[in-house]
Protein backbone atom coordinates (compact mmCIF):
# COMPACT_ATOMS: atom_id res chain seq x y z
CA UNK A 1 0.00 0.00 0.00
CA UNK A 2 2.77 2.47 1.05
CA UNK A 3 4.26 2.03 -2.34
CA UNK A 4 1.28 2.65 -4.36
CA UNK A 5 1.06 5.61 -2.53
CA UNK A 6 4.44 7.18 -2.85
CA UNK A 7 4.09 6.17 -6.83
CA UNK A 8 0.85 8.50 -7.30
CA UNK A 9 2.74 11.04 -4.92
CA UNK A 10 5.43 10.87 -7.58
CA UNK A 11 3.20 11.40 -10.77
CA UNK A 12 1.72 14.19 -9.19
CA UNK A 13 4.14 15.86 -8.76
CA UNK A 14 5.58 15.22 -12.12
CA UNK A 15 2.53 16.26 -13.23
CA UNK A 16 2.39 19.73 -11.86
CA UNK A 17 6.01 20.09 -13.07
CA UNK A 18 5.57 19.03 -16.81
CA UNK A 19 2.66 21.09 -17.00
CA UNK A 20 4.29 24.47 -15.34
CA UNK A 21 7.57 24.12 -17.30
CA UNK A 22 8.03 26.26 -20.18
CA UNK A 23 8.48 23.44 -23.21
CA UNK A 24 12.74 23.92 -24.05
CA UNK A 25 11.83 25.08 -27.99
CA UNK A 26 10.51 28.66 -26.96
CA UNK A 27 12.37 29.14 -23.42
CA UNK A 28 14.37 32.22 -23.38
CA UNK A 29 17.57 29.94 -23.91
CA UNK A 30 16.01 27.90 -26.99
CA UNK A 31 17.88 26.40 -29.10
CA UNK A 32 15.55 26.32 -32.01
CA UNK A 33 14.41 30.42 -31.72
CA UNK A 34 16.10 33.54 -31.22
CA UNK A 35 16.05 37.07 -32.44
CA UNK A 36 17.25 35.79 -35.98
CA UNK A 37 14.09 33.64 -36.44
CA UNK A 38 11.54 34.65 -33.58
CA UNK A 39 9.88 37.34 -31.77
CA UNK A 40 10.58 37.88 -27.64
CA UNK A 41 6.87 37.29 -26.40
CA UNK A 42 6.22 39.14 -23.10
CA UNK A 43 3.06 39.22 -20.99
CA UNK A 44 2.02 38.63 -17.16
CA UNK A 45 -1.61 37.38 -15.50
CA UNK A 46 -3.57 38.61 -12.63
CA UNK A 47 -5.18 36.06 -10.47
CA UNK A 48 -3.10 33.23 -12.29
CA UNK A 49 -3.58 31.21 -9.16
CA UNK A 50 -0.93 29.29 -7.29
CA UNK A 51 -0.04 26.75 -9.79
CA UNK A 52 -0.19 28.79 -12.91
CA UNK A 53 -2.44 28.97 -15.53
CA UNK A 54 -2.19 26.84 -18.57
CA UNK A 55 -1.66 28.50 -21.73
CA UNK A 56 -1.87 27.35 -25.12
CA UNK A 57 -1.20 29.83 -28.42
CA UNK A 58 -2.09 28.33 -31.89
CA UNK A 59 -0.58 30.19 -34.90
CA UNK A 60 -3.36 30.84 -37.11
CA UNK A 61 -1.38 30.53 -40.37
CA UNK A 62 -0.01 27.46 -39.53
CA UNK A 63 -2.00 25.75 -36.76
CA UNK A 64 1.26 25.05 -34.43
CA UNK A 65 0.25 25.26 -30.55
CA UNK A 66 2.37 26.29 -28.41
CA UNK A 67 1.41 25.75 -24.46
CA UNK A 68 2.88 25.75 -21.07
CA UNK A 69 1.33 27.07 -17.73
CA UNK A 70 2.44 30.02 -17.16
CA UNK A 71 2.77 32.28 -13.62
CA UNK A 72 2.60 35.91 -13.19
CA UNK A 73 5.16 37.18 -15.86
CA UNK A 74 5.77 35.13 -18.46
CA UNK A 75 8.24 35.36 -21.63
CA UNK A 76 8.78 32.80 -24.30
CA UNK A 77 10.40 33.06 -27.90
CA UNK A 78 7.29 32.85 -30.91
CA UNK A 79 8.01 32.62 -34.77
CA UNK A 80 6.73 35.24 -36.48
CA UNK A 81 3.11 35.16 -37.12
CA UNK A 82 -0.27 35.90 -36.18
CA UNK A 83 -1.81 34.26 -33.28
CA UNK A 84 -4.62 33.25 -31.10
CA UNK A 85 -5.37 32.28 -27.75
CA UNK A 86 -6.59 28.86 -27.99
CA UNK A 87 -7.19 27.35 -24.47
CA UNK A 88 -6.78 28.77 -21.05
CA UNK A 89 -6.45 26.77 -18.26
CA UNK A 90 -8.61 27.66 -15.17
CA UNK A 91 -9.71 26.23 -11.79
CA UNK A 92 -13.32 25.28 -13.70
CA UNK A 93 -11.40 23.62 -16.27
CA UNK A 94 -9.99 24.39 -19.68
CA UNK A 95 -11.23 27.08 -21.25
CA UNK A 96 -12.04 28.45 -24.98
CA UNK A 97 -13.02 31.32 -26.48
CA UNK A 98 -16.96 31.74 -26.26
CA UNK A 99 -16.61 34.82 -28.63
CA UNK A 100 -13.64 35.36 -30.41
CA UNK A 101 -10.46 33.92 -28.87
CA UNK A 102 -7.46 36.86 -28.29
CA UNK A 103 -5.21 37.62 -31.03
CA UNK A 104 -1.98 39.30 -31.43
CA UNK A 105 0.96 39.55 -34.00
CA UNK A 106 4.37 38.46 -33.39
CA UNK A 107 7.24 39.85 -34.99
CA UNK A 108 10.64 38.25 -35.19
CA UNK A 109 13.86 40.03 -33.58
CA UNK A 110 11.52 42.50 -31.25
CA UNK A 111 9.72 42.03 -27.66
CA UNK A 112 6.12 42.08 -27.90
CA UNK A 113 3.99 43.11 -25.18
CA UNK A 114 0.91 41.41 -25.19
CA UNK A 115 -0.29 42.73 -22.23
CA UNK A 116 -2.14 41.83 -18.74
CA UNK A 117 -4.33 39.57 -18.62
CA UNK A 118 -7.00 39.53 -15.87
CA UNK A 119 -10.18 37.36 -14.90
CA UNK A 120 -13.04 38.21 -14.26
CA UNK A 121 -12.86 41.76 -15.31
CA UNK A 122 -16.20 43.47 -14.41
CA UNK A 123 -18.52 44.19 -17.77
CA UNK A 124 -17.76 47.77 -17.86
CA UNK A 125 -15.90 48.30 -19.31
CA UNK A 126 -16.54 45.89 -21.93
CA UNK A 127 -14.17 43.03 -21.44
CA UNK A 128 -11.80 42.11 -24.11
CA UNK A 129 -12.93 38.25 -24.76
CA UNK A 130 -15.33 35.78 -23.47
CA UNK A 131 -13.75 32.17 -22.64
CA UNK A 132 -16.14 29.37 -20.91
CA UNK A 133 -14.93 25.78 -20.28
CA UNK A 134 -14.91 23.56 -23.33
CA UNK A 135 -17.20 20.33 -23.21
CA UNK A 136 -15.58 17.57 -25.27
CA UNK A 137 -18.14 15.07 -24.88
CA UNK A 138 -17.74 11.43 -23.07
CA UNK A 139 -14.25 10.52 -22.39
CA UNK A 140 -13.48 13.76 -24.23
CA UNK A 141 -13.63 12.09 -27.41
CA UNK A 142 -16.11 14.80 -29.39
CA UNK A 143 -15.11 17.94 -30.85
CA UNK A 144 -15.06 20.24 -28.58
CA UNK A 145 -17.24 23.51 -28.46
CA UNK A 146 -17.65 25.92 -25.22
CA UNK A 147 -21.66 26.70 -24.74
CA UNK A 148 -21.59 29.36 -22.59
CA UNK A 149 -19.34 31.72 -21.54
CA UNK A 150 -17.99 31.90 -17.78
CA UNK A 151 -14.92 34.18 -17.66
CA UNK A 152 -14.86 37.56 -18.90
CA UNK A 153 -11.26 38.85 -19.89
CA UNK A 154 -9.75 42.24 -20.39
CA UNK A 155 -6.29 42.98 -21.02
CA UNK A 156 -4.66 46.19 -19.32
CA UNK A 157 -1.54 47.65 -21.09
CA UNK A 158 1.90 47.72 -18.51
CA UNK A 159 4.04 47.39 -20.87
CA UNK A 160 6.76 49.95 -19.61
CA UNK A 161 5.83 47.95 -16.12
CA UNK A 162 6.31 44.63 -17.16
CA UNK A 163 8.94 45.37 -19.98
CA UNK A 164 11.01 46.79 -17.24
CA UNK A 165 10.70 44.10 -15.07
CA UNK A 166 11.88 41.22 -17.98
CA UNK A 167 14.75 43.54 -18.88
CA UNK A 168 16.15 43.68 -15.55
CA UNK A 169 15.85 40.04 -14.68
CA UNK A 170 17.15 39.33 -18.39
CA UNK A 171 19.62 41.80 -19.49
CA UNK A 172 21.16 39.95 -22.59
CA UNK A 173 17.81 41.42 -24.31
CA UNK A 174 18.43 44.64 -23.55
CA UNK A 175 19.47 45.28 -27.32
CA UNK A 176 15.95 44.32 -28.63
CA UNK A 177 13.20 46.99 -29.54
CA UNK A 178 10.11 46.73 -28.16
CA UNK A 179 7.04 46.95 -29.36
CA UNK A 180 3.01 47.00 -28.27
CA UNK A 181 1.56 43.63 -29.45
CA UNK A 182 -1.89 44.27 -27.01
CA UNK A 183 -3.85 41.31 -27.33
CA UNK A 184 -7.73 42.03 -28.77
CA UNK A 185 -10.79 40.04 -29.00
CA UNK A 186 -14.28 41.05 -29.62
Amino acid sequence: MFKVRQLVVVWFVALLAGCAAVPPEIALDSKVYSAENAGLVVGSFVQAGPYGTWMDFRNVNTGKQYGWGAKDYYSVWLPAGDYEVDQLGARQGVMGAYSAPLRFTVKAGEINYLGELVYGCPPSPRPTALYGVRNCGLLALGTCTVPFASEAICIVDREEQAVKRFLKSNPAFSNMTTRSSLMIGR
